[in-house]
């Protein structure tokens, strides 16, 4: 790597990491999510174990541990709290940038390179998964490193490269399952088959046997080690419960047609993918180039994967990303080719999207009772609109400095919603509503159902009690919680000593939090 490279990279990486930390310890851990994945991590680092997961002191089957060593690492290091919990998810996004810039300067030269980071960080969807406790920034990371490899490994004869490839692919394999090898699988055949390099010569260049073998090296010994500690129930609930049926069924209510993973990308990748049929004639114009097809290649199966995938999520396609960001960056350093006709229709389309936006939150934001004197809010997206209106402006003059003008305000919208907006909103949620009011120590249970956000910031195990129990319960001596949700206040309704403290609806959800306790004060 030369110097200049190694400068650039620097830069690359730190102001992603600027850019995906922002605010990262004054937020709230608080959805479902992240409540659920730092806790489970908490537990594991209070335990010392690195096998078996746990939320609430029960065996936890969502997820592989590989984001759970993170966070351990980082409690370790910087104590328990939401920065901690989410350092490791902005280092990898920061990561993801710099091998995306990486990849794509060392085949389409730096100019190209450098809009692909553009395109990346430009996306406030990018953006947020980055700012999240959970998997899928680190499966981001594993996988485009994989394919990313391969490609360098497979064009340019590189063995350690093809060791590497296997070795990502194992890693993502214990960070989300099986996803991490059959995707990547599929997108190298298609590959292969589209470009009719499939050859008995090709694959003894894949080294399939010895790379599987590796992949295995690294994924399998803790599956083995989870089956034996849990009497296989962790690896039963994961495959069949958390793959196969959300495969093949909604899981959670995220269903939907087909084109919702369309609506979720091109939602996901703005402002640029207002551009995505110039993007695609450029691509059809230049399609000798290896690698464009090897990146609309991923974007495409990646795509219809998840387009019938019966579990619909705006996550789950995040990992095409930077490959879209890469065929973005091709088009945003060809943009002079284009005719400025063509450039403005797209960008007023985008305009008449983001005021779309601004109205769509206004009117969400008001319909949501906790927050709805809060309204006033959807106006500072106003920003989006504007610099539209400035990209118009700019397109005659100079059509780098109109994308640039989008990129510029997309970034400081995320900065903005981040420090300013969404902080507003997060106070406002039951669990920071209620948590000032349980008083340290006391003992707290729940009845049927509670947020498990609860379970993070009291630390211990909220048991789960009868209807008799609750009663019990509630006669104690001394100060005792309880919490439940509203929906099961009508079956506690004739138990003495219970005294609501508090109900508050959980944010965007239909749910009801409710703290009740054996004393009024």
């Amino acid at each position: 790597m030369s110097k200049k490279l190694a400068v650039y990279s620097l830069f690359i990486f730190i102001s992603s990491f600027f850019i995906f930390s922002a605010n990262i310890g004054g937020l709230s851990i608080y959805s479902l999510d992240e409540a659920k994945n730092a806790e489970c991590a908490r537990e594991m680092f209070e335990r010392g174990d690195f096998i078996v997961p746990t939320f609430n002191y029960e065996l936890r089957t969502d997820k592989p541990p590989v984001h759970y060593y993170f966070m351990m690492l980082s409690y370790k290091l910087f104590g328990i709290d939401e920065f901690s919990a989410r350092f490791f998810s902005a280092i990898f996004g920061a990561l993801t940038v710099l091998i995306t810039f990486l990849f794509a300067n060392r085949y389409l030269g730096y100019k190209v390179a450098f809009f692909s980071f553009i395109a990346l960080i430009s996306s406030i969807h990018f953006s947020v998964q980055f700012h999240m406790a959970v998997p899928d920034p680190y499966l981001i990371f594993w996988i485009n490193a994989a394919l990313f490899s391969f490609y360098i490994g497979f064009k340019e004869n590189k063995k350690l490269f093809i060791y590497l490839f296997y070795m990502f692919m194992g890693f993502g394999v214990l960070t989300k399952g099986p996803v991490a090898v059959v995707l990547p699988s599929g997108i190298i055949f298609i590959y292969l088959v589209f470009t009719r390099k499939l050859s008995l010569q090709s694959i003894k260049q894949i080294r399939p046997f010895t790379g599987i073998i590796l992949t295995l090296m690294i994924s399998l010994p803790w599956y083995i080690a989870v089956y034996l500690k849990t009497d296989g129930k962790w690896v039963y609930d994961f495959i069949f419960k958390h793959n196969i049926h959300r495969f093949s069924e909604p899981m959670e209510g995220h269903g939907g047609i087909f084109l919702i993973t369309l609506a979720y990308i091109f939602v996901g990748m703005l402002p640029f993918s207002i551009f995505i049929p110039q993007i695609l004639k450029k691509i059809w114009e230049d399609r000798y180039k290896d690698i464009l097809i090897f990146a609309l290649i991923t974007v495409g199966l990646y795509t219809l994967f998840f387009s019938i995938s019966s579990t619909k999520l705006p996550n789950y396609t995040v990992p095409l990303y930077p490959s879209l960001a890469i065929l973005t960056g091709y088009f945003l350093a060809n943009i002079n080719t284009f005719s400025t006709k063509s450039l403005t229709v797209s960008i007023s389309i985008y305009i008449f999207i983001t005021f779309l936006v601004v109205i769509g939150l206004y009117y969400g934001i008001r319909n949501e009772p906790a927050i709805s004197d809060l309204s006033y809010l959807s106006i500072f997206f106003v920003t989006l609109p504007v610099s539209g209106i400035l990209a118009l402006f700019f397109i005659n003059k100079s059509k780098t400095l109109s994308m640039l003008t989008l990129s510029t305000f997309s970034v400081f919208m995320g900065f903005l919603f981040f420090y300013y907006l969404f902080p507003k909103i997060d106070k406002r949620n039951p669990v920071m509503q209620m948590l000032p009011l349980i008083e340290k120590d006391k003992p707290v249970r729940y009845y049927k159902n509670f947020n498990p956000a609860f379970v993070f910031y009291i630390r211990k195990h909220i048991q789960p009690l009868s209807s008799d129990q609750v009663k019990e319960f509630l006669r104690s001596d001394h100060k005792v919680y309880l919490l439940t949700r509203k929906r099961y206040l009508k079956e506690l309704k004739n138990t003495e000593n219970m005294y609501i403290l508090k109900q508050v609806k959980d944010l965007f959800e239909t749910k009801t939090s409710v703290l009740i306790s054996n004393r009024e004060d």
